[in-house]
């Protein structure tokens, strides 16, 4: 595989294990088919009939639910680099809609061609296993935050696990990243309106803690902010000591855990 390019999803797998050269080219090999898809195109609909798994190669996608009334409730967030469909493969139809927030890249990837990943490379299925639960744990911290905090500290933990989140795939630079959604999506992320969104994004830029340049946010109190939110990043505490062996490795040892400042 060439090294001209590396794969975000690469990238975000390297952050917990070296890869191996055998384990890069199956990943190679999932990624190999590339559908190109719009800003708001569907990428998925409740009801369709799902094939596999789907790697957002760039770009960014949402889940959404949709209500009688017609309103959205974003209920997830795809980064560059992260598997649509993991955690849903035991399902053969799609229980959300899920459509690009984006320009991106999509690789499609059929339910058979993951076979391989429990006989050939079963490190790296074990990996794609845990990076999954991991996922699963910061939905569960969106979701107690959503229940538990009052708006400020909603918004505050929503943008702290956005950053969280981007730094594991290196996409961003430390505390200033991408935030590709208007005041209405934030809204739809995080349970509030868009006028509320507004006066407290207003708030954070007068009070000194976040620096506003579209599409870009800068946390200028982000220690602050974990301390009075309580954030855990589950990013940054995956154990790897169960993984089997991985095949014909020429290096398998731990990556570096350091985070990008």
């Amino acid at each position: 595989m060439s090294d001209a390019y590396e794969s975000c999803l690469v990238s975000r797998l390297s952050r917990f294990v070296i890869l191996t050269d055998h384990e890069r080219d199956f990943i190679a090999e999932m990624e190999k088919e590339e559908v190109p898809h719009r800003k708001g195109r569907p990428v998925i609909s409740v009801g369709d009939k799902t094939e596999g798994i789907t790697i957002l190669k760039t770009g960014w996608a949402v889940v959404k639910s949709d209500s009688s009334d017609g309103r959205s409730q974003i209920l997830r967030i795809y980064l560059p680099g992260e598997v649509m469909g993991l955690a849903e493969i035991g399902s053969s139809h799609a229980n959300h809609r899920v459509a690009m927030q984006t320009d991106g890249i999509i690789c499609p990837f059929p339910r058979k061609g993951l076979a391989p990943l429990f006989s050939e490379y079963p490190r790296l299925g074990a990996l794609l296993t845990a990076v999954g639960s991991l996922d699963q744990i910061a939905l569960r911290h969106h979701a107690s935050s959503l229940a538990s905090m009052d708006a400020t500290l909603k918004l505050k933990f929503w943008l702290l696990q956005l950053r969280s989140r981007l730094a594991v795939a290196n996409v961003g630079l430390g505390n200033r990243f991408q935030v590709p959604f208007s005041q209405v999506e934030i809204g739809q992320a995080v349970g509030l309106t868009s006028i509320y969104i507004n006066k407290l994004l207003r708030r954070f830029v007068d009070n000194g803690e976040v620096e506003i340049e579209r599409p870009y946010f800068r946390l200028l109190e982000r220690k602050k902010w974990e301390v009075e939110c309580e954030f855990v990043n589950p990013f940054v505490d995956m154990d790897t000591s169960w993984f089997p062996p991985a095949a014909a490795s020429k290096s398998s040892g731990p990556a570096s855990e350091a985070e990008p400042e």
